[in-house]
């Protein structure tokens, strides 16, 4: 068995374990090792990346189609793309060199698939929407839904025609039943090397900058710009019509309502720099005992006023 130690701090752990070898990092050579193996690597978890990639099973690659796919008319393929059963790809379609459709995929009308993309059980790329070259799409995420556009006339609400489209980098890994939304013109966008967790919700004419990470359950409304390399942890909410830094983090839960400039780091509701939000939660906690405090401090200046 393989394990390893991020740091220092778990060295010792991982050495009492019964794993056969472990990765720890350069800094820990001629620690005692008992019977393990060590693995040095300059950082742990690529090394631990680079590890398991030798060990995973492979994906189908070559050039073929099930006969149950159905394949209109117009649609390029490119060479070596492997189509699995139920798989469909709409009347004018392109797909890149080596891209993979798992059974039940959907690729919609003028739609494009990047080179060695890969499309897992009913992932949804609709109708003219654009995904680049090795990107993942896992199961039942949904690339080009109509974005959330109403207007009230009187009591009835009618619905404003979303007549862009996505358009999704290279690189980019979208978690199952994630969806981002086209635009109402124009583009919906994701950088290149961007990775979105399960279940997160992009609005129409958002922009999402280069290697960017959001976790699961994030959800950003329409015509919000989110920069490059930010980090919102789970559950983050984020107003529409605002802009988010580059390298900014929100911590989990985070409500963000209005810009935050670049390297921001919050947390909470309103967003708060994250000190700040944390000195809040200290003083929140002590709020029980002091409203005993305040409750005694009452009933003692009543007692004095009764003895005057």
């Amino acid at each position: 068995a393989l394990t390893f130690a991020v740091d220092e701090r778990w060295v010792q752990r991982a050495l009492a374990s019964r794993a056969s070898a472990v990765i720890v990092p350069r800094s820990v050579d001629g620690a005692a090792r008992g019977d393990k193996t060590l693995l040095l690597a300059g950082d742990v978890r690529a090394a631990l990346a680079a590890i398991l990639a030798a060990f995973a099973p492979p994906l189908p690659r070559g050039e073929f189609t099930h006969p149950s796919a159905v394949i209109e008319e117009r649609v390029v393929r490119g060479n070596g793309v492997w189509i699995g059963a139920g798989a469909v790809v709409c009347a004018g379609a392109r797909l890149g060199d080596g891209a993979v459709l798992l059974p039940g995929a959907f690729v919609g009308r003028d739609a494009a698939i990047g080179a060695r993309t890969l499309l897992h059980p009913r992932a949804c790329v609709l109708d003219g929407c654009v995904v680049g070259d090795d990107c993942i799409l896992h199961a039942n995420c949904v690339i080009g839904a109509d974005g959330f556009g109403f207007v009230r006339v009187g009591k009835e609400q009618i619905k404003i025609p979303q007549l862009g489209n996505v358009v999704v980098g290279d690189r980019v890994e979208i978690g199952a039943c994630s969806a981002i939304d086209r635009a109402v013109t124009g583009s919906t966008r994701i950088g290149s090397g961007t990775k979105i967790d399960n279940l997160v919700q992009i609005g129409h004419n958002c922009t999402v900058g280069e290697d960017s990470t959001l976790c699961a359950q994030v959800g950003i409304a329409g015509s919000t710009d989110v920069g490059a390399i930010v980090t919102l942890a789970g559950q983050v909410g984020v107003n529409g019509h605002i802009t988010i830094g580059d390298m900014s983090i929100a911590g989990g839960q985070t409500g963000i309502t209005s810009d935050l400039p670049p390297n921001s780091k919050v947390w909470g509701t309103p967003a708060l720099p994250i000190r700040e939000e944390m000195a809040q939660k200290v003083m929140f906690r002590k709020l029980p005992k002091l409203f005993e405090q305040v409750r005694a401090l009452m009933d003692a200046v009543a007692e004095l006023r009764k003895r005057r």
